[in-house]
């Protein structure tokens, strides 16, 4: 396979690794991410369209391309943001992925599971033991609070929390 060939192989762009710039424990790939993040859509908002799934399961295709910076960074530099998602956008278009069109409320859930998921992580690696996950698990909770307060989801997303800290007893 060359440089070409890769560049437009959506399987290698599942085979990104995460997390690169913080120190974890364990291996996360986008593909890992990705599949978390529609099983959490449905787990916490219920079964959305189509498009709402092919978006989440795509949406971090172009880290291939971008990487994945920590998503305290990408706000805390100006400009970054921006342009961390004109080369995800780049990378995208290389691999022949066209994100659906969601609506506000349907971006907001794709976001706030996106969070989630994080969160997950981080939890996880609290639980296997490094402290470094302590700042993953709760700036991406806050996150997803803040943006479901803001969409009028907070239930959801406090029923979900409640069933997890229930399954966790």
């Amino acid at each position: 396979m060359n440089r070409e060939q890769m560049k437009r192989s959506v399987y290698l762009s599942g085979k990104t690794i995460r997390y690169h710039a913080w120190p974890t424990l364990q291996t996360q790939t986008v593909a890992d991410h990705s599949w978390r993040v529609a099983t959490l859509i449905i787990e916490i908002f219920g079964m959305p369209r189509a498009e709402v799934l092919a978006y989440a399961l795509h949406h971090d295709c172009g880290e291939m391309f971008s990487g994945d910076l920590p998503f305290m960074v990408k706000n805390a530099v100006p400009g970054l943001a921006d342009a961390m998602k004109a080369a995800e956008a780049y990378g995208l278009e290389l691999l022949g992925i066209g994100l659906p069109e969601l609506s506000k409320l349907e971006r907001a859930q794709v976001k706030i599971a996106d969070l989630l998921e994080m969160h997950e992580f981080g939890n996880m690696e609290v639980l296997l033991g490094n402290q470094f996950g302590a700042a993953v698990r709760d700036d991406t909770l806050a996150a997803a609070w803040r943006l479901s307060k803001e969409h009028e989801l907070d239930t959801a997303i406090a029923a979900w929390i409640n069933k997890q800290k229930k399954d966790e007893l």
